[in-house]
């Protein structure tokens, strides 16, 4: 067997130009490989965290019901909320849960001395939400609510824009109350003007002190949603199952479910990357294809007299599968190198979309970081590499089997 390997190994450098020439496009072939999944999968995860962080949370409980029909008598009352509290404080000791935000929403109308316009009234806990939304980040002007802000509103920039109002002015909002049909008023002052990077949201979005959304609105202690927040988007999923079955009474769902046309949008995404993986498989099997196979029907005096010698054609099929073995494992070692060294430049500096693209980027509302990190976890690096040498060692049997074929002595006088 040690013959075997010794001429597997120097059979793979009779032509070193070919062998190093193939071993460099598998090599780049991988660090490409690697350098999609790590930009598509940060992309993604940027994306998400930009829409959880701003719109519904990792986890949102609500009462059933609320994510499809809405209703501002959709409440969760306070035997509702004391049990999704103590829920959550068990979920706290596993999961990695950071903040938990109760929020009030209503649609109404705001009114200024140049026009009025549609709005979404969102009452929050200022001081929880500057800290897990970062909300503060996202001014543009004038600066966010505080535990003694009372009458005072943030409004998105597009709202700021259509009703001409600026930091300091005032505009009148009006809604339904719930249990009723009688619309409420209230008179408030802007305290400050913001970006969020969603789209729709900037165009309506009217931010209110949770007290005051609640008095405002006579909803008395009542709110709509608890929104969960993690530092990742990974274990939403399995959270918002075990939600399920504990609070049955109420409706617990995942981002993914409050937001299937982002899951959509990174579903069709990831479809078109596959494409790409897909064009770099073919370019692969080509060289390793090309190499093994030139390498096989240039050695048949060779084989013959191996043949002669003994060397079985069981041992010659292996002897070609080494070859394989060989360069698959140099170029996996080599292609890793590569594209985890890429990939830990671009995890620290990100790639600069903004040289490619001018404007704001976003996708399905989501207005994201134009820079994006690379984000490559160890599964899709043990899967490249396993797809890569799975697909070295397939394409290898067909000039394997050819050389257990090429060992019948009369060869030696072809050849």
């Amino acid at each position: 067997m040690l013959i075997v390997l010794k001429i597997a190994w120097r059979n793979l450098w009779r032509k070193p130009r070919r062998t190093v020439l193939t071993v460099v496009t598998i090599s780049l072939g991988l660090a490409l490989l690697l350098i999609f999944f790590g930009i598509g999968d940060g992309g993604h995860n940027q994306m998400i965290e930009a829409a959880v962080r701003m719109g519904s949370g990792h986890v949102v409980i609500q009462q059933r019901e609320y994510h499809t029909k809405g209703g501002i008598d959709r409440l969760l009352d306070s035997d509702q909320k004391q049990r999704a509290w103590e829920w959550v404080r068990e979920m706290e000791e596993t999961f990695p849960i950071q903040h938990v935000l109760t929020r009030t929403y209503a649609s109404g109308l705001a009114s200024s001395s140049d026009g009025s316009a549609g709005v979404q009234i969102i009452g929050i806990e200022a001081q929880n939400e500057k800290e897990a939304s970062r909300f503060d980040d996202k001014l543009i002007a004038g600066i966010f609510l505080d535990s003694t802000s009372r009458d005072e509103v943030i409004l998105g920039e597009g709202v700021a824009q259509r009703l001409a109002l600026e930091v300091g002015k005032k505009l009148v909002l009006m809604a339904q109350g719930a249990g009723s049909t009688e619309i409420q008023s209230r008179l408030v002052r802007v305290k400050g003007i913001l970006r969020t990077g969603l789209e729709e949201s900037d165009q309506t979005l009217i931010l209110l002190p949770l007290a005051t959304s609640q008095e405002f609105l006579k909803l008395g202690e009542g709110i709509h949603q608890m929104a969960l927040l993690m530092n990742n988007s990974g274990p939403s999923t399995q959270v918002a199952s075990l939600g399920k079955e504990r609070l049955p009474s109420m409706e617990v769902l995942s981002w993914g479910e409050a937001m299937p046309e982002l899951v959509d949008f990174i579903r069709i995404d990831n479809g078109s990357n596959y494409i790409m993986n897909i064009v770099l498989f073919l370019l692969i099997a080509f060289m390793v294809l090309n190499t093994l196979l030139m390498s096989v029907l240039e050695r048949g005096r060779e084989f013959a007299l191996l043949h002669s010698l003994g060397l079985t054609p069981i041992k010659r099929f292996f002897m070609i599968l080494l070859e394989a073995t060989f360069m698959a494992s140099l170029s996996a070692l080599v292609g890793f190198g590569i594209g985890y060294g890429l990939h830990l430049y671009l995890h620290i500096q990100g790639l600069p979309l903004d040289l490619f693209y001018s404007g704001e980027l976003s996708a399905v509302g989501v207005t994201f970081d134009p820079v994006i990190y690379s984000d490559l976890s160890a599964a899709r690096i043990l899967s490249s590499l396993a797809l890569v040498f799975l697909l070295t060692m397939t394409l290898a049997l067909v000039p394997a089997w050819r050389a257990a074929r090429s060992g019948d002595i009369h060869l030696l006088g072809r050849a």
